[in-house]
């Protein structure tokens, strides 16, 4: 019977090739193949933002935080099966300059080429939702979650958002490695789907998809309609507050570099340390 799964070390020794391949990619290709990431996420995430719009009142919030890591889970479905290049993934890119396969630069070359496409891909998405009116539904208040989702994200503490994108790249890169491992569609699924999931449910914080969550709750308070609903239900909120800089500086930044350290040195760096150095195949 044929073998439907690597074994750990299997998976590992086959990043280090598709490192090599990752890096060896012309750049437009990578900035098209990036651009799908972002975009596929920010389906995930404008996909969560519906669903659970509504759903605190009637079912609390661990369950309503389930559902929604539930339907996010299509989103590491549609990057690992479907194909594309995303920045938390790639930061398995550190088991081949470990093994030295990598240049500094490379890694950083490809880092850089994926976190921008991958940013222009979720705004897109943005546009996408601004222009179709969806922000509108239901009284205004699917616009007003998108809202109340990026206001509480950008106001974390920058050792909280750290920690939380340390706590979701440990997963989102778990997943990928269980996405190697898989050698059937099903499998890869269930691989991808089960992390994430957990990531959402958790709390924790995913750099790629906050740049959709954020800047779609930053054009969807515009709407006075949508900030009405907010405030109505957040009368001590200041949405002033909501802006281009505690984007940046208070979630983004700080949760790129918990997402870089866990997905570079909890994994890529462990794995390459468990299973490929000094490791001699058959």
């Amino acid at each position: 019977m044929a073998k439907n799964f690597l074994t750990p070390a299997e998976t590992a020794q086959a990043f280090i090739g598709v490192g090599n391949y990752k890096v060896s990619m012309p750049v437009a290709k990578i900035v098209v193949s990036s651009f799908l990431a972002g975009a596929y996420i920010a389906f995930a995430a404008q996909l969560m933002t519906t669903v659970t719009h509504d759903m605190v009142g009637y079912f609390g919030v661990g369950f309503s935080s389930f559902i929604g890591g539930c339907v996010f889970g299509i989103a590491l479905v549609l990057v690992l099966v479907a194909g594309s290049d995303l920045f938390t993934g790639n930061c398995l890119l550190s088991m081949g300059w470990l093994n030295k396969s990598l240049t500094t630069n490379q890694v950083l070359n490809n880092w850089t080429i994926v976190y921008a496409g991958n940013f222009i891909g979720s705004l897109f998405l943005v546009w996408m939702m601004y222009t179709s009116g969806i922000w509108d539904g239901h009284g205004s208040q699917i616009g007003a979650q998108a809202v109340s989702i990026a206001y509480k994200k950008t106001h974390l503490g920058f050792w909280e958002a750290f920690t939380r994108g340390m706590g979701c790249n440990w997963l989102v890169c778990l997943a990928v490695v269980i996405v190697a491992a898989g050698q059937d569609t099903m499998g890869k699924i269930l691989g991808a789907w089960f992390p994430v999931m957990a990531f959402i449910a958790s709390g924790f914080e995913h750099c790629v998809a906050n740049m959709f969550i954020i800047p779609a709750g930053l054009v969807a308070k515009l709407n006075p309609a949508i900030a009405d609903v907010v405030m109505s239900a957040h009368p001590t909120w200041d949405l002033n507050s909501l802006n281009l800089y505690s984007f940046l500086v208070n979630n983004l930044i700080p949760v790129t570099l918990g997402n870089i350290f866990s997905g570079a040195v909890l994994v890529g760096g462990i794995y390459w340390y468990l299973y490929v150095k000094d490791a001699k195949l058959a």
